[in-house]
């Protein structure tokens, strides 16, 4: 019985510091994600600081990018060199609408959408006429060269110098 009683100390002894090995390891393990928790909850509060401030740069660039062509001033403003941004008429983003030489944004896109569709229409005229352009520009060639047939005098002053 003796030896089991050693045997069974020794089995003991093993243990205990395999035991406080494991407690170490674990206190390691607890230390390391209580550090991601604050890690986490540092980040949360960034967020939450910063979320609300991006989310309102967002929707007012998204608002005036998708802006109607016509001019809000329906008597929503107070004077009419100012046009409101945000969908709340009580926003108090406005933005001023002097760009391009006093007209306001709305009126400046239908500006540009007007001379955008006449050049449309001036490309879609040239297109259209370019085959009487080219039948009228291949009977020039051909007199031309009829011309080159008679071999007729030619005045020295309707001659061009080679170079």
């Amino acid at each position: 019985m003796g030896s089991e009683k050693s045997g069974e100390t020794l089995s003991l002894r093993k243990r205990r510091p395999m035991e406080a090995a494991e407690e170490d390891e674990e206190e390691r393990e607890i230390q390391e994600l209580e550090k991601e928790v604050g890690e986490m909850a540092r980040r949360l509060l960034d967020f939450r600081g910063t979320i609300p401030d991006r989310l309102m740069e967002a929707f007012s660039s998204r608002l005036v990018a998708q802006r109607p062509l016509f001019s809000p001033q329906i008597g929503a403003t107070s004077a009419p060199s100012e046009t409101l941004v945000g969908a709340d008429s009580g926003a108090d983003v406005r933005v001023e609408s002097q760009l391009n030489g006093g007209t306001s944004l709305a009126e400046a896109d239908q500006l540009m959408l007007g001379k955008l569709n006449i050049f449309r229409a001036k490309t879609a005229s040239n297109i259209a006429a370019m085959p009487v352009i080219l039948k009228r520009l291949n009977e020039c060639i051909a007199r031309i060269d009829k011309f080159d047939q008679y071999n007729a005098n030619i005045r020295p002053v309707f001659k061009r110098k080679r170079k």
